[in-house]
């Protein structure tokens, strides 16, 4: 009699470690969903923030190819014209808005430099800061 008490004592105790595992499986399961949706989100933002920085940049760099392009233009648009003196003639061009600088002889050639400056594609403005020297 006492071994088939001890025998179902054993018996009771096997099924209720084997529920317990089955528990702490369960448990671990949920536990590895959780930390993978988790990671999954976090990856899902740090692709976000990478492709806002990207655009940014790619923005930036768009910015000032096109500054720099614009810069060429004006600058050839000067060394074009005889009336001016090009190369006494400095061209700086921030977004699109260009600011002349430089010493000329006379006020016309530095009205002409401006009047050519304005009619190059992609300027938005222009700042005549050339001074004349008499």
């Amino acid at each position: 009699m006492k071994t088939i008490t001890t025998l179902v004592l054993a018996s009771f105790a096997t099924v209720a470690l084997a529920a317990c595992s089955q528990q702490e499986q369960e448990d671990t399961r949920e536990k590895a969903q959780s930390s993978l949706e988790q990671a999954t989100e976090a990856t899902k933002q740090a692709a976000s923030d990478a492709a806002d920085f990207t655009r940014d940049t790619a923005e930036r760099t768009g910015d000032f190819l096109s500054d720099s392009a614009i810069t060429a233009r004006v600058k050839t648009a000067l060394f074009e014209a005889d009336q001016v003196s090009a190369s006494a003639i400095n061209v700086e061009t921030i977004n699109g808005n260009v600011v002349l600088s430089g010493v000329v002889t006379t006020s016309e050639e530095a009205d002409l430099a401006a009047q050519l400056t304005s009619g190059v594609e992609g300027v938005k403005s222009v700042e005549n800061d050339i001074e004349v020297q008499q």
